[in-house]
């Protein structure tokens, strides 16, 4: 079986969602290659090739690119060559955009698959005809940013996509309700395979539940405005002005770390919040085992592989009621749920968990770990994606 899953860039250190489920298929006989718009430099254990680049301030080296690449194309692969350009035609676009998009594809359709699958479904878009004229079946996953996200921006974006589709993936059963939302058929095959977690690393802490002095809370994620760290910033300021004696450690970079970095100055909480920056995985395994308390107070999230390594570690983990995260967590029971966009909300389910009996604080923590071992393993994880791509 050869697979060929399409990502917008090789899967980096912290995706291991992606490098886990590429891993699980080599292991069990699948030849997967991964096809990707950027190039690596990074050393691989898995096939990888890249898209040929664009130049938007060498207009002549990309027009000879163009034309050589297009002449390399059509002397490799003829015949699915004619036949995307006049797919793509039939679907309405003009000639020279049928050449772009023969283009942009020229490094995946020159090879012999059984599927496409598309890791994100945004990396479907200007490929719904691939499958087609290589004779392939198509696959998808769906994450956050995909249904959430793209199509406000792009109403109508994966219209294209949906009747081509053999099989769906999703993270999340929110995420695929909203698909179905969007246009996708509710007949079309769907298996649901959620993040798993490594329980060796995240080992469950010897101190869970208890509560420290000063109260150490950790979040994890890129610092981008839909994850909403502000919330948690001013839920901080609330418990410190309240005379809580707390240190909040924000783990991840990203677009706004500028934004949020001026948001703590002018909360006066220099000494209080700590952005750490990205971590390698045992970094963020030793910063749980570390903390007390596990937030994440997203406006959206798919899912959020890191609030599962949190009640793996044995984190009291408190999230907010974006769609996804009410999987993840069970409110009063593995965790609990406080209304993103409210601080004090979220100021409360702390003040509410530091206030708890030590030993209703440890029987939740046992109850996430608990909860992570039966229904997120790595192994059901891989059985679940080998039986993905057996039919």
């Amino acid at each position: 079986m050869r697979i060929g899953l399409i990502l917008p860039e090789a899967p980096q250190y912290s995706e291991t969602f992606f490098n886990y489920k590429i891993k699980c298929l080599k292991e069990s006989g699948y030849d997967v290659t991964v096809f990707s718009g950027k190039r690596t430099k990074n050393k691989l254990f898995f096939k990888h090739s890249s898209a040929y680049p664009v130049y938007k301030n060498k207009k002549i080296g990309q027009f000879v690119l163009f034309f050589f690449v297009l002449l390399k194309t059509f002397i490799t692969a003829p015949e699915r060559s004619v036949k995307l350009i006049r797919k793509e035609i039939k679907d309405g676009n003009q000639f020279f955009t049928a050449l772009k998009i023969l283009y942009m594809n020229a490094h995946i359709i020159t090879h012999k698959l059984d599927w496409i699958h598309f890791g994100y479904a945004t990396m479907s878009v200007n490929r719904e005809n691939l499958s087609g004229v290589m004779k392939a079946k198509t696959g998808v996953s769906f994450r956050g940013y995909d249904i959430n996200i793209y199509p406000l921006k792009n109403p109508g974006c994966y219209m294209k996509l949906w009747d081509k589709l053999d099989k769906v993936h999703s993270i999340s059963d929110y995420l695929y309700a909203k698909a179905v939302k969007l246009g996708l058929p509710d007949n079309v095959p769907y298996k649901k395979i959620s993040p798993a977690v490594d329980i060796s690393l995240f080992k469950f802490k010897n101190d869970a539940g208890v509560i420290k002095t000063p109260l150490r809370i950790l979040s994890i994620g890129r610092l981008t405005w839909i994850k909403n760290f502000e919330t948690a910033i001013s839920a901080v300021k609330i418990l410190k002005d309240k005379g809580t004696d707390i240190i909040y450690t924000i783990a991840g970079f990203g677009s706004e770390y500028e934004r949020l970095k001026f948001a703590v100055y002018q909360s006066g909480l220099e000494e209080n919040i700590i952005f750490s920056g990205k971590k390698e995985h045992k970094e963020i395994a030793k910063l749980m085992n570390e903390s007390d308390i596990y937030i994440q107070p997203s406006y959206q999230e798919g899912f959020c592989v890191s609030v599962l390594e949190a009640q793996a570690t044995g984190l009291l983990c408190i999230v907010s009621d974006a769609d996804g995260l009410k999987e993840n967590v069970i409110d009063g029971e593995t965790g609990w749920i406080a209304p993103k966009r409210d601080p004090e909300g979220f100021a409360g389910k702390i003040t509410e968990v530091i206030n708890m009996s030590f030993e209703k604080r440890k029987e939740t923590a046992l109850k996430a770990r608990q909860r992570v071992e039966k229904e997120f393993s790595l192994e059901d994880q891989k059985k679940n994606f080998i039986e993905f791509f057996k039919d």
